[in-house]
């Protein structure tokens, strides 16, 4: 299946956190959003667009480094999984994490590219990049029909909000 994508530039966090609860608004049980990015790229930021629209105070959420998963009850309930921590395949694996895949509410992962193997097609991946100290570059990219769906209105949504990148 064919990929779609779109990539925009963020100007300032309020943005980021904006774009964020632009795509929360397609969101629904089942989702998963993979985060990819630099240290500081704003990850977390986005995921509390995202728990915005969800319903979710976005003062609780924070970055579920020691915990590894956090888990919101909203709109829908939010499960937030942080990898930076873990080392390797093992570590993840011991965890039982596919479980949160069972499709009872939306699954935010930030660093997913440490996840061993492959997540599954359904995801959005949004890989989150610093251009300089407040502008971000995020591209949203999919491949299954429901992420190509999402993608699409998230495009809608944002219009000319955002500066698009070509």
């Amino acid at each position: 299946m064919k990929e779609v994508s779109v990539k925009y530039l963020t100007a300032s966090v309020e943005k980021t956190v904006w774009l964020g609860r632009q795509l929360g608004m397609q969101l629904i049980d089942g989702d998963i959003i993979a985060l990819i990015g630099d240290l500081g790229g704003g990850k977390t930021w986005f995921t509390k667009g995202v728990a915005i629209d969800l319903e979710i105070d976005p003062n609780y959420i924070v970055s579920p480094t020691f915990t590894l998963v956090n888990e919101y009850k909203g709109r829908h309930q939010l499960f937030h999984i942080d990898l930076y921590r873990l080392k390797n395949r093992t570590e993840i694996m011991a965890l039982d994490l596919e479980e949160y895949f069972s499709g009872e509410g939306i699954v935010v992962i930030e660093w997913a590219d440490r996840w061993p193997g492959d997540l599954p097609e359904e995801r959005i991946q949004v890989d989150l990049r610093i251009v300089d100290e407040s502008t971000r570059e995020l591209g949203f990219s999919g491949r299954h029909p429901r992420a190509q769906a999402i993608i699409k209105a998230l495009k809608q949504g944002v219009g000319t909000s955002l500066k698009e990148i070509k």
